[in-house]
Parts: structure tokens; C-alpha cells; sequence
């Protein structure tokens, strides 16, 4: 992975594909390059680095056609080098792909004892070399990509140029997105919807098994038993996102802050349980059983809303990491569960691995997603979007948040539907609806942050720990700072201490003390009294109340605004995350594109 882009059409297809690369820079990356098919056939250019090193390259090397595809690529085999940056090649074959093929060994054995000439340690560079076989049989290059396909095992979104058609584009997709555009005279291909504001009037996202031949004037579907298949039109941006920072110097300050803006919208849409009504097809009078699924920060947000449909609306829940989940032998399936998907992106290949197979057991699956033309908002039986907006930075903050509002609304309506008026969902509503002005409270603790950063020093690892909902914040903040700081944290309910993490207390560990429930705090209180007993560091992150009861223990504190019990693990996130972002700036990292790291996880 992790990003492709193509076109075919266009006078300057160079310009146009660096500038596709550019929108897909968020995702993450390690490399970048391009190629572009010509009157002399087809070159390539590609290099380690930055795509405006790219761009810097093709100043000098400039390379000349109308139909070329591009990538970004994020390491999964092989170390970042220009030898094994795509597009990968084969005589008069060059592919772009995002995925994983599984069986990439044993298909480069039999290719290379047939001659193929391998470069680089991918498993990406095998399929060229299959679609060179299937091209020497006498197969036109479309089919030659889908019998070439069809013998990898494993995930991948492909792009291919052949020379013998030099103005066509060829792609095919299983279990990696992909979307085409178009307008006048011009076609596209994007693994992301948002690359293509603003060029594009309309696109087709490809399903899983399609194929394409996409010229200038016509885009070619068929599915995976090689039938025409007419998929439906998708909006398109009329105006490209903008990907400024504004006022803010890094696009993770620029989305922590966004939040109390976020939450007030997502909280003016859902706060009269209308839009609720109208997206779900979920009776909660009936429903026994919730399994909420994600991976990493959605996670967590997962397990946040655990406590609260089970509080307020009485549900049993489980949460469970996507990538462990699609693999356990699950239990028979009874009528009343449901399952609530959450994925920032939509493109999560474990947590789309997932939808498939609840699907299939025929369980109601509820997706929650950012993005609301990704394939588990299409292919989910429902969808509640975040309405975030598209976040930049490779930490996830305001996602986190929108998702935690979205989830808090669910169980609200889960409350309501199942216990009435006596449940008083009207009062959590209310509740939930201080939200943004508290938000804006939370932010305000940011100097104090900067402070308790510094502190931080040469930290070689942090600890966090809370209780109840708190529990899931805490490993959301040890999260945030392994992101962004490269600092070994861990998150420990409190109540575990004693069963081993004691062991790592001295004077040298900082340890962040999530104060927020109060039924608990006198619990969370000893806990932090055994730490103090150790020389822990201990920094309490909490209202005023909570600050005064452990001062006595305390190395340092931040404050945040007294709030409603369903309120309080949101607002918390606002500490966590600004944590995370000012002990990266204190070591001179790069907070939004963190080493090793992608925005959109689209391989297992």
C-alpha cells in the first residue's frame, strides 16, 4: 500500500498524477513514482522520499504522454528504496498495487526459473511478470491482468499500463478500494474518493472481483464472472479539500482544535434522534446483544461505548480488534445481536474482512465511518456518519471524537427505545449537547500540557491508567504517545497495578492518573497511593474536585472543566491528545506523519 492514481486524457498527464499523489499524501508514505505511457513506451520515474522530490525529479527527467498511472507507497515487503518503489515492471507491462499478495514467494520461484527477472524485494513485482505470461499466450492485456489475478492470493487494488494499448488504463480490485472518475474526454482511477474533487464529475467505485479498462471516452466494468456490470454513480466534490494547516503549524493541532466545532455539528444533526430514526433499521427493543469491532483508536472508542449502552440502556456488549476477531471460531448466531463496525476511514481491511463474514452468518451490521463513500458505508446493512471532515494528520483526534459523540448518541437512542421516559434519554441529550462548549473548556489546559511535555524529558516510557470508561482512555493515551513521541507507554486499568505493573514503577516513571469517574475515584485513589509509595511520578488529569483529593500525591495535574458523567471521557481525549503532540514537537518529530505509520490501513 498505500496510495494509486491514474488518468488518461490528459495533454500533461505528469502534472496531473503528482498532483493526484499529493491529495493521497495524507495517508502515508515512504516513496513515490510514476508511469507514463508514450510514443517510445512506457517511463518511469520514482525515488525514496517526499512526492515534490518526485515532482523535483521530473524537472529534470521529464517524461511525455496522456495516460499514466502513479503510486505512494507504504513498506510491507522490503525496505524503502527506490528499487523497490512502484511501478514495477515487465517488458511493455508497468503496475501500480496496493495489498498483499500472500503467495508472492512461491510465484516468484516458478516465474524466476521461467526467466523473469526480478529487481526488487517485493511481493508487488510478481504481477507483472504473470501478466507478461499470460500476454506471451496470446491473451489481450485486460484479460491477461484478470488470469494473472486470479493465481494471487491475499488483497490487492492493481493499475496496469501495457504498451500494446497505449492510451488505456487496466485495473482490478479484491479487498482494496478503488474508484474511478471522469468528465469530458478524461478518466481517472484513485484509491480514494477525495483525490478526485475537482476533476472528476462523476465516479464508480469498483467492488470486490471487478475489473476495468478505462479510456478516455469509456469506462469498461466487469465483475469477477467477467459479466458487464453497471455499478452506481458516486458524488464527487465539485472543490478540492483543502489541506492547509491554517492558523495552526501542524495538521494534528489544527483537528485537535477543530472538536468543539465537530462536536457541535454532529450534535445539531443527531440531538432530536430524527437522523437516528431515519439511518437505523435497528428495533433496540429486541436487540440482546451488541459486538462492537474496530482496530486501534476506534477501538478504544468501541470500548468506551461498552459502558455506556451497557449503563444507560441495559444491553449486554462485547468489543473486539478486528484483525483477531475475523479468524475466532464464533458462537452460533442468535436473532437480537447486532454488530457496530467502526473505521474512521471505511477501508480497514480487518474490520471490512469482518463485515463480510457477519454478513454471512447474517447478522445486522452497523457501520460507523468517516468517510461516507467508503466500502463499509456502502456495503454495511446501515451507516451513521462522523461528519468529522477529513482528517489529515496520522493520529486520529477529531475522528476519535466525532466517534465517541456518534457512539453516545446510539446509546441514547438505544436507551430510549428500550426503557421509555423513565430512562430520562432526554436529560443524556441534554448532557451530550454541553459537549462542544466543554471542549472548548478542555482545550484551554493546553499550557499546562506544555509544561507536564517538558517533564517528559528523556522519557524512555510512560504509563496511564484510569478506571471504568477511563480504562479505554487511558490506552488511547498510551496509543497517542507511541504515535506521535515514539515513547513506550501502556495503558493498565488501576485496579491491575498489583498484578504486575507495579514492577515498573521507580522515580523515573511518569504515570498519568485518568481522575473521571467519580463512583470510583476513592478506588482509583489507592491505586495512585501505591504508585506514590514507589516514587512514581504521578500527573492527574481531571476536574478540580478530582485534582484536590490526590494533591497530597500528586508530581503535577491538568485541569479540566467539571462535566456530566457522559461527557467526561470525551473532553478527556482533549489532554491525551495535545500530550501526544507536544512531547513529539519537545523531541523535534514529525506529529503528522509519524515513522512506520499510514493513515488508511488498507492490508491486513
Amino acid at each position: 500500500m498505500c496510495g494509486i492514481f491514474a488518468a488518461t486524457g490528459e495533454s500533461a498527464v505528469a502534472d496531473v498524477l503528482v498532483e493526484g499523489l499529493r491529495r493521497l499524501e495524507y495517508r502515508g508514505y515512504d516513496s513515490a513514482g510514476i508511469a507514463i505511457s508514450g510514443k517510445g513506451g512506457i517511463a518511469v520515474r520514482k525515488n525514496v522520499g517526499p512526492v515534490g522530490a518526485l515532482a523535483t525529479m521530473l524537472e529534470s527527467e521529464p517524461a511525455y504522454g496522456e495516460c499514466g498511472i502513479a503510486h505512494t507507497r507504504w513498506a510491507t515487503h522490503g525496505e524503502p528504496s527506490a528499487r523497490n518503489s512502484h511501478p514495477h515492471c515487465a517488458p511493455g507491462i508497468a503496475i501500480v498495487h496496493n495489498g498483499i499478495v500472500e503467495n508472492h514467494g512461491e510465484l516468484r520461484q516458478e516465474l524466476a526459473a521461467r526467466n523473469a527477472q526480478f529487481v526488487s524485494e517485493t511481493d508487488s513485482e510478481v504481477i507483472p511478470w504473470l501478466v507478461r505470461e499470460e500476454l506471451m499466450r496470446g491473451e489481450k492485456p485486460w484479460a491477461a491482468l484478470q488470469k494473472a489475478a486470479a493465481r494471487l492470493s491475499g488483497s490487492f487494488a492493481i493499475a496496469m499500463l501495457s504498451e500494446d494499448e497505449p492510451g488505456e488504463i487496466f485495473a482490478i480490485r479484491k479487498g482494496s478500494p478503488l474508484v474511478t472518475g471522469f468528465t469530458d474526454g478524461k478518466a481517472f482511477l484513485s484509491s480514494d474518493l477525495n483525490a478526485l474533487a475537482g476533476i472528476a464529475r462523476h465516479a464508480i467505485a469498483l467492488e470486490d472481483g471487478d475489473s476495468a479498462r478505462i479510456t478516455p471516452d469509456c469506462i469498461d466494468i466487469r465483475d469477477h464472472d467477467g459479466r458487464i456490470v453497471n455499478r452506481p454513480l458516486l458524488p464527487v466534490e465539485s472543490r478540492i479539500a483543502t489541506y492547509d494547516t491554517g492558523v495552526h503549524e501542524h495538521f494534528m493541532a489544527k483537528e485537535i482544535f477543530e472538536q468543539p466545532e465537530v462536536a457541535a455539528r454532529i450534535d445539531a444533526a443527531y440531538h432530536d434522534g430524527t437522523l437516528m430514526e431515519q439511518l437505523l433499521s435497528i428495533d433496540f427493543s429486541r436487540v440482546r446483544r451488541i459486538n462492537f469491532v474496530a482496530c486501534g483508536t476506534s477501538y478504544y472508542a468501541a470500548a468506551v461505548a461498552r459502558h455506556w449502552m451497557q449503563q444507560h440502556a441495559g444491553i449486554e456488549c462485547t468489543v473486539h480488534v478486528a484483525s483477531e476477531y475475523r479468524y475466532e471460531a464464533l458462537p452460533q448466531f442468535y436473532s437480537g445481536e447486532v454488530a457496530v463496525l467502526i473505521s474512521q476511514s471505511g477501508e480497514t481491511a480487518d474490520t471490512l474482512a469482518v463485515l463480510e463474514r457477519l454478513q454471512h452468518l447474517g447478522m445486522p451490521v452497523l457501520g460507523v465511518v468517516n468517510d461516507t463513500n467508503s466500502t463499509l458505508a456502502r456495503n454495511a446493512d446501515m451507516a451513521l456518519p462522523l461528519m468529522a471532515g477529513l482528517e489529515i494528520g496520522v493520529a486520529s483526534t477529531k475522528a476519535f471524537t466525532a466517534q465517541l459523540m456518534i457512539l453516545a448518541h446510539l446509546a441514547i437512542h438505544a436507551t430510549g427505545r428500550r426503557l421509555g421516559a423513565a430512562a430520562s434519554p432526554g436529560r443524556l441529550r441534554d448532557q451530550l449537547a454541553s459537549t462542544p462548549d466543554l471542549l472548548a473548556k478542555a482545550l484551554l489546559c493546553e499550557e499546562g500540557v506544555i509544561e507536564t511535555a517538558r517533564q517528559l524529558g528523556d522519557a524512555r516510557s510512560a504509563i496511564f491508567v484510569g478506571r471504568g470508561p477511563f480504562q479505554a482512555l487511558a490506552c488511547e493515551g498510551a496509543l497517542k504517545l507511541k504515535e506521535t513521541s515514539y515513547i513506550h507507554a501502556e495503558g493498565f486499568a488501576a485496579g491491575e497495578l498489583k498484578h504486575g505493573p507495579l514492577a515498573l514503577i521507580d522515580e523515573h516513571m511518569p504515570v498519568f492518573a485518568l481522575a473521571g469517574d467519580q463512583e470510583m475515584m476513592p478506588k482509583l485513589a489507592s491505586n495512585i497511593r501505591e504508585i506514590a509509595a514507589r516514587n512514581g511520578r504521578i500527573h492527574v488529569i481531571g476536574d478540580r474536585e478530582a485534582i484536590l483529593s490526590m494533591k497530597d500525591v500528586a508530581t503535577g495535574a491538568i485541569t479540566l472543566p467539571s462535566a456530566p458523567d457522559l461527557v467526561r471521557p470525551i473532553i478527556t481525549a482533549i489532554p491525551l491528545q495535545l500530550l501526544s503532540y507536544h512531547a513529539a514537537l519537545q523531541r523535534g518529530l514529525n506529529v503528522d506523519r509519524p515513522r512506520n505509520l499510514a493513515k488508511s490501513v488498507t492490508v491486513e
